[in-house]
């Protein structure tokens, strides 16, 4: 009798799930924290409608929402206890999600806004329902369009694989760099190439599948690893697929758009594949322990006021966090603020620019140079857009960083499938820091927009065609960009 008088006492001491109270509350912070995170929220769905490879994006939180709901006999049945462990860290996603802003680092701002939504649904539940539906929660994360990092490191893997497979075929190649030459023609293993599309599927399916399948811990983490090296080695084997085809058809077959069509159907049967092996091993479905539905109901009348007070101590940091970031300067990007479009040989494109110039003298030296405000209402410096030369086009041959006038610069040179080359330098400018880092660039952007320090920053490249002696080029292109006086800082 003692022992379910205290349980009857704390159950008392908790705030029913379906109060509505509980939930206007947190209709409040959601839609506070939509108002704050809108940019971030706007530039995720952009990506999810115009990237094949993150178009899963939009499934995420349905299925998230379908996971709580499958356990809805103990969801609807469960007493929250709003738990202050979150606030700290809210305080510090949020505090990120300043400096991405001021940076315009969107993949680490979409982190802060998901990470940020978690954080207030943990604030709002308590640990206990929170650790329970821990799993729905961290799937939110895919939704982040994250990981095309990865590619270049990807393409050199897939390389690696196909000129294996060649190899262990006896089919004669030659290999140089992504370019890959058998008998009958040549191949270059380019971005659509890499298998990011079906690595990041197959790592959110397979997770899934992980979580639904398995009871075990080892089992969910043996499968996440399985689903993540599966996608690699299977896209080397597509890449191989493809050449091989290609070489015994005398190029009539896998070198168009079939080659593609090929890959998503190569995909398909990786992941029936992949969950066929993985069903091998599936747990035992458990019945899940339900809730004393008599108990819970038992509950006497609820001071609601501390239950509302520890969630909405998190409302004026979300009014705060907005006031600042309309405190940050932006520049405006007008029609009459850009040059005429700039457009050079060797294919470096950096859109929306605030400013933007293109030259080329009689020696053949041709200087680019783009500037950006720190933060603009348009466009920005460092994006994935943005690129120092054409990839579809140029292969990196050698690069190296060097120092000019104790500023670093860095040293590329190219060269087209036929055997063209091409050299360039470039060099980012933010304020009085120069670097050649796309990191460190953005760090600094960042700290000059909150210091007050300066509000624009620049890309600056000299390139030179037709030399293939790398040592000529590299004391010409030094020359040049010593000599080569670029425009200052622009002042709104």
């Amino acid at each position: 009798m003692v022992a379910t008088s205290e349980v009857e006492r704390k159950v008392s001491s908790c705030l029913a799930i379906t109060d509505k109270r509980l939930w206007l509350m947190f209709s409040v912070l959601i839609l506070a924290w939509v108002v704050v995170y809108q940019d971030a929220l706007r530039a995720m769905e952009t990506i999810w409608s115009t990237s094949d490879t993150f178009a899963h994006g939009y499934f995420i939180l349905p299925i998230s929402l379908w996971l709580i709901w499958r356990d809805k006999e103990n969801f609807l049945q469960s007493r929250v206890k709003p738990s202050l462990l979150a606030l700290p860290l809210l305080v510090a996603s949020l505090f990120v999600w300043l400096f991405a802003y001021s940076a315009d680092i969107n993949v680490l701002g979409q982190l802060s806004a998901v990470t940020s939504l978690v954080l207030l649904i943990w604030l709002v539940i308590g640990n206990k329902l929170a650790w329970r539906y821990k799993f729905p929660l961290m799937y939110l994360f895919f939704a982040v369009p994250m990981g095309e990092n990865l590619i270049p490191l990807l393409q050199d893997v897939t390389a690696w694989f196909t000129v294996f497979f060649l190899k262990l075929n006896g089919i004669p190649v030659y290999v140089d760099g992504l370019y890959i030459q058998i008998p009958t023609g040549m191949f270059e293993v380019a971005v659509a190439c890499s298998g990011i599309r079906y690595l990041i599927a197959s790592v959110a399916v397979g997770t899934l599948f992980s979580y639904l399948t398995y009871d075990k811990t080892y089992k969910k983490i043996l499968f996440v690893i399985f689903a993540l090296t599966l996608p690699i080695l299977a896209n080397g084997i597509r890449a191989y697929g493809i050449v091989a085809i290609a070489y015994y058809s005398d190029m009539k077959y896998a070198t168009g758009a079939d080659h593609l069509i090929y890959g998503w159907l190569f995909f398909g049967l990786v992941i029936m594949l992949m969950f066929w092996i993985g069903g091998f091993f599936a747990d035992k479905v458990q019945v899940t322990k339900r809730s004393d539905r008599k108990l819970l109901g038992a509950a006497a009348q609820v001071n609601v006021s501390k239950h509302t007070l520890i969630p909405l101590l998190s409302l004026p940091l979300l009014m705060l966090t907005f006031f600042v970031l309309k405190s940050i300067p932006s520049v405006n990007l007008k029609e009459h603020n850009i040059t005429a479009e700039a457009t050079s040989s060797w294919g470096i494109n950096f859109e929306d620019a605030y400013e933007k110039a293109y030259q080329r003298n009689e020696q053949g030296i041709e200087v680019f140079q783009a500037i950006y405000g720190n933060k603009q209402n348009k466009g920005e410096l460092i994006v994935w857009q943005n690129v120092t030369h054409d990839y579809d086009r140029w292969t990196i041959v050698d690069k190296k960083q060097l120092v000019l006038n104790n500023k670093p610069v860095m040293l590329v040179h190219l060269r087209t499938i036929d055997g063209q080359p091409r050299s360039y330098l470039y060099q980012y400018k933010v304020g009085d820091f120069y670097t050649v880092s796309d990191n460190q660039a953005k760090l600094m952007q960042a700290w000059n927009s909150l210091s007050r320090q300066s509000d624009f920053s620049e890309m600056r490249a000299i390139s030179l065609a037709g030399v293939s002696d790398l040592t000529k080029v590299e004391s010409d292109l030094v020359q040049a960009f010593n000599q080569y006086e670029f425009k200052g800082e622009m002042s709104e």
